[in-house]
Formats: structure tokens, C-alpha cells, sequence
């Protein structure tokens, strides 16, 4: 159980929640011979506080829906959309430029990679349930009565501000505290990027991958591109434990390396997916070459790594030996920078889904103040640093 405190919402909602609670059970009744004035706050302090499965959703929402401004009325009804209060749930609505939305099979393959994930739910289950809304044109069964074509604006510019303008005219109030936010745009700084969250973690994101800057769009890069911005909405980075990129024991779609193909496998189908386990550091100083990436549960996964010439080698299966300083055999310990970032250092990975972090920004009726992020995290992989990438490809 999470205890998160929501202090602006308990005057709101203490109707609400005593009402709720005696329906429900949720907490015991107040004794009539006991009546206390601050008895109703505190009553809803403590029913909101409480968040059986930890995705940032009180109980009572989950399971009476929410009432935003403590009329009475629910104003977002989450055990309609599918929420329970014992499996983590996480919503998105996804508003869209025309000719920017993703395929309905991309969204079913973003719903089933939450779908799988090694995370544990109080009803014995695994995985995330994931809400994806995109209104009428996204299809039904990802249509939760948002989901807007915004006017077109092929460049946003300031990104921050003209998102926040589009958010605030198209995304209901009532939702903020129940749904992140994100736009399918073209391009934003005019910076050819292919998205940005703005904070990590944050309740906000764009995917921008649009005509302006020629991008080929593909599903496999829609897919890992929400996957990817989504990721640091809940409080992941590109290199796992910091910011330094392009790890090859860092498995996910975090890493540049893999956000737009995947994190290839030995089976031959890549995986869209965030990191499971966390390797062993590898230090750049020493790296053993016939340990691979030294550990065992490395042995269905590959991994790219940099030459010192520049080129991106492929690996076999990532238990196995690997020629980290590409000079033909896997005998050596070598001194190379393996990420390409002409240094040497001790390269640490991360199981990214045991650190997500539900709740940012306003989700979960937190606060709306935004983490302040270095701009070096947010900067994202742009359509020339892929052209790049793949042309160093081996």
C-alpha cells in the first residue's frame, strides 16, 4: 500500500468520501457520540491516502470514480473505464495532429507490453493496465470519451508553452489528476526530435515525428517512442541510474540504442519493452570480453555496442563472450569506450520496471509543480542521430 498525501483535495471531497465509505466499508463509520469537526477532513484525508496497488489512484477513485470539485457528481468514472483498487492502473489520453495518430495495432501492442510487465498487483496478478484514449478516430476499444484533433502546428515552438496552450483548451480539468497527457505533433524547437516529456517525471509528453523533418514513420517507432517519453513520465532516464547513454547492458527502450528497434533478441523478434534485470556495471577500464555481458539472464537478450573506429556492432546472445574492443577475437580484457562517448567509465544499468514511479505531475492530485530535469535528459534522439546510427550499423 502507498500512502501519498493529496492536501489540496480533502476540503472537496469529504461528502464525497463519507458517503463512498459507508457504502463501501472503506474505513470505519465515525461514532455519533463522538462528533468532531475535524472528524470529515480527516475521515477523507485518510480514505484518499489510501492506494491499495500504488499507481497513485486512491482506493475510492478506483472504486466510486472521481468527483473533481466535490459536487456530488463523478466527473471521471474510473471503474467504468476498467480501473480496480487491487491492479495498478495508468491512463493516457492522447490527443493528435491531423495524419499523426498511431495505428490501432500500435496501441495494442503498447497495451500488451504494460500488459506483461514483472510488476505484482495485490489480486495476485501481474502487469499494468493500461487506458489509452484517443476519442472516436483511435477505435473503440481505445475510445474513453477524450482524444481531440488539435489544430495542425508543424513546428511548437515554445515547446513547453504551446503544449500547456493545446493541453489546457483540449484536456478536460477534471482529468488531470486521473490522466497523463500527450500530443501526436510534428515537431517542436524546430528541432527534429522525436519527443520530449518536458520533466521527469511529469503527468505530460509529446511524440513528434512528423513531415516537417522527413521522418519515415513507422509502428515499430511509434510504438518505442511512447513507450520511451511515457517512460519518463514515470520517472525513467536514458541511462537507467543517470543520463549517460547508449549502455549496452542497459536493455530498454530508455536507451537510444534501442527506442526505435528495439532491444533485439536472440529468438529474432526485438522487444519494445523497458528493462527486466539490471547486468553487472561494466567498467571501461576492464572490460572482460569472454563474460559478455555477465550474467545469465542476459542469454535470450542481444545488445549493440560502439567500435573504437566508430562503427555499432550487434552481439550474440548477451551471456556469451563479446569483442568489446572489435579487434576479432573475445580473449582480451579491453580499455574502450563501448557508448561512444569517447570516455571511460563504469557503464551501470538498471530493472526499470521495478523503479517506475507512478504519479507525476498532477496525477494522482499531487502537485503541478513540475521536477526540475537537467536539459541534458531531456534532450532526445533526433531524426539525424538515427540516420547516423544506423549507418554505423555492422
Amino acid at each position: 500500500m502507498r500512502i501519498r498525501p493529496r492536501p489540496a483535495l480533502f476540503a472537496t471531497l469529504s461528502s464525497l468520501v463519507l458517503t463512498a465509505a459507508a457504502a463501501g466499508g472503506a474505513v470505519a463509520a465515525i461514532p455519533p457520540e463522538a462528533p468532531s469537526a475535524a472528524a470529515p477532513a480527516s475521515l477523507a484525508a485518510a480514505v484518499l491516502a489510501t492506494d491499495t496497488d500504488g499507481d497513485s489512484l486512491p482506493d475510492t477513485w478506483e472504486t466510486n470514480g472521481y468527483d473533481a470539485n466535490g459536487d456530488g457528481v463523478i466527473d471521471v468514472n474510473l471503474p467504468a473505464m476498467g480501473a480496480t483498487a487491487n491492479k495498478k492502473d495508468l491512463f493516457v489520453e492522447m490527443d493528435y495532429m491531423s495524419g499523426r495518430l498511431a495505428s490501432t495495432a500500435a496501441f495494442d501492442r503498447i497495451k500488451a507490453v504494460f500488459a506483461a510487465a514483472p510488476i505484482s498487483n495485490p489480486d495476485g496478478s501481474t502487469g499494468i493496465r493500461i487506458h489509452l484514449d484517443g476519442g472516436a478516430a483511435a477505435g473503440s476499444a481505445y475510445n474513453l470519451g477524450g482524444g481531440n484533433q488539435v489544430p495542425y502546428d508543424s513546428n511548437l515552438q515554445p515547446a513547453v508553452s504551446q503544449t500547456d496552450a493545446i493541453k489546457n483548451a483540449n484536456f478536460a480539468s477534471a482529468r488531470k489528476a486521473v490522466f497523463h497527457y500527450m500530443l501526436w505533433a510534428d515537431d517542436y524547437d524546430n528541432s527534429c526530435s522525436s519527443g520530449n516529456a518536458f520533466a521527469i517525471p511529469n503527468d505530460t509528453f509529446i511524440v513528434t515525428m512528423g513531415p516537417k523533418c522527413n521522418w519515415t514513420v513507422t509502428e515499430n517507432r511509434n510504438v518505442g517512442t511512447f513507450i520511451h517519453e511515457l517512460g519518463h513520465d514515470l520517472g525513467l532516464t536514458h541511462g537507467g541510474s543517470g543520463s549517460v547513454n547508449y549502455k549496452p547492458n542497459y536493455l530498454s527502450v530508455m536507451n537510444y540504442f534501442f527506442q526505435f528497434d528495439g532491444v533485439p533478441r536472440t529468438s529474432g523478434a526485438n522487444w519494445f519493452s523497458y528493462s527486466s534485470f539490471a547486468p553487472p556495471a561494466l567498467n571501461e577500464n576492464s572490460l572482460k570480453e569472454s563474460v559478455g555481458l555477465n550474467t545469465s539472464a542476459a542469454a535470450t537478450w542481444k545488445t549493440y555496442w560502439k567500435c573504437p573506429n566508430g562503427t555499432t556492432r550487434t552481439s550474440g546472445a548477451g551471456n556469451a563472450a563479446i569483442d568489446w574492443n572489435c579487434d576479432g577475437d573475445t580473449v582480451d580484457t579491453a580499455s574502450t569506450s563501448i557508448n561512444g562517448d569517447s570516455s571511460k567509465t563504469t557503464l551501470t544499468a538498471q530493472n526499470n520496471w521495478a523503479n517506475i514511479r507512478f504519479g507525476g505531475g498532477d496525477v494522482g492530485g499531487g502537485s503541478p509543480q513540475k521536477t526540475q530535469t537537467p536539459a541534458s535528459e531531456l534532450r532526445e534522439m533526433t531524426q539525424q542521430e538515427y540516420e547516423n546510427l544506423k549507418t554505423t550499423m555492422r
